[in-house]
């Protein structure tokens, strides 16, 4: 059996990353993992163990993860972002430790260097205000929910190696990453992955003999570069223009400095019409929507600001957007 160095930093070892190890050294060829539930209800799934390892090989060839390496996790391992942490350092055989998530990432962490650190956005953000912690870190993983432009530029700004992932429950955590650099555009797949379009620009995804369709609309620069538009699901119809939120979205960050999301609403007119939606109730509507005029197409407008008391996200920070006007509609 692997020599797991397994370190928990709270008291004693945290029992759901214990139940896991317990799981991945049974005799079952599977492991049951739960889906984000950004877009509803999470569902359980069976993942290969054997898909598990290369996918962990895959990432560890990447980062040169060695026995001497040190990898770090601020995901739980309720999902496969933190259960992927944990089996990289046993294909490794390197040391591993983990926190109880929170957005105070590492404030008690003492110890030696960091290898790969894997965070999400909000994590990302606490650690970019304390050099003390990001010094200590070789690489960045981050992934969970997209990343604001605020905290790229300062990520940039600060010369880090962090990397962008994209990926999903049903590939085994990522198959791709993403540099944070200036004009970074493309996500790069690894070793033996493909890409490819199917009907309405969706990204497939080809790794071995396996093939995945996934909801994400994309576009690419050859099969193993490709960037992520949005989302079939989530795209807009507003008077027959098809609008993606997460494209819209990615250009706001970089002139809006507070928490929003785009979405929409039923419009008599239009069918759809857009919306942006904000728990910052202090600014003024007007002066927000000028603002998305410096970056957006007429068509893609917000019609209207929304302030709500907080956005719903998921345990790893991505947004449920089926929920943004659950409570409000309620009331």
């Amino acid at each position: 059996m692997t020599n797991l160095k397994l370190m928990g930093l709270i008291g004693e070892i945290d029992m759901t990353f214990e139940e896991f190890k317990k799981e991945w050294h049974d005799n079952s060829s599977f492991i049951e993992c739960h889906t984000s539930g950004s877009t509803g209800k999470p569902s359980l799934i069976s993942l290969s163990k054997k898909i598990m390892r290369e996918s962990a090989i895959r990432t560890n060839t990447f980062f040169d993860i060695r026995p001497d390496s040190l990898l770090y996790s601020c995901i739980a391992p309720d999902y496969i972002g933190g259960k992927m942490m944990l089996v990289r350092s046993i294909m490794a055989d390197c040391a591993f430790q983990y926190e109880t998530p929170s957005n105070r990432p590492l404030i008690n962490f003492h110890g030696n260097n960091i290898t790969l650190l894997s965070v999400v956005p909000s994590q990302m953000a606490f650690i970019l205000d304390h050099p003390e912690i990001y010094s200590k870190v070789k690489y960045f993983l981050i992934g969970g929910a997209s990343i604001p432009g605020t905290i790229r530029n300062r990520i940039i700004e600060h010369g880090l190696n962090a990397f962008e992932s994209y990926g999903m429950t049903e590939t085994t955590s990522h198959i791709a990453l993403r540099k944070i650099e200036k004009d970074a555009k493309w996500f790069h797949t690894l070793n033996d992955i493909t890409v490819f379009l199917h009907s309405d620009r969706q990204l497939g995804i080809s790794i071995k003999d396996k093939s995945v369709l996934t909801n994400d609309i994309a576009e690419l620069k050859s099969e193993y570069e490709f960037k992520i538009l949005g989302r079939v699901d989530n795209v807009i119809n507003s008077g027959g223009k098809k609008i993606s939120p997460e494209d819209v979205e990615t250009r706001l960050s970089k002139i809006l400095d507070f928490p929003f999301c785009i979405s929409s609403r039923p419009d008599s007119k239009w069918g759809e019409r857009v919306v942006l939606v904000t728990p910052e109730n202090k600014m003024n509507p007007t002066i927000i929507i000028e603002r998305c005029r410096e970056v957006l197409q007429g068509y893609e407008m917000p019609k209207e600001v929304i302030f709500v008391d907080s956005l719903p996200l998921t345990p790893n920070g991505k947004i449920r957007r089926n929920c943004i006007f659950e409570k409000k509609e309620k009331e």
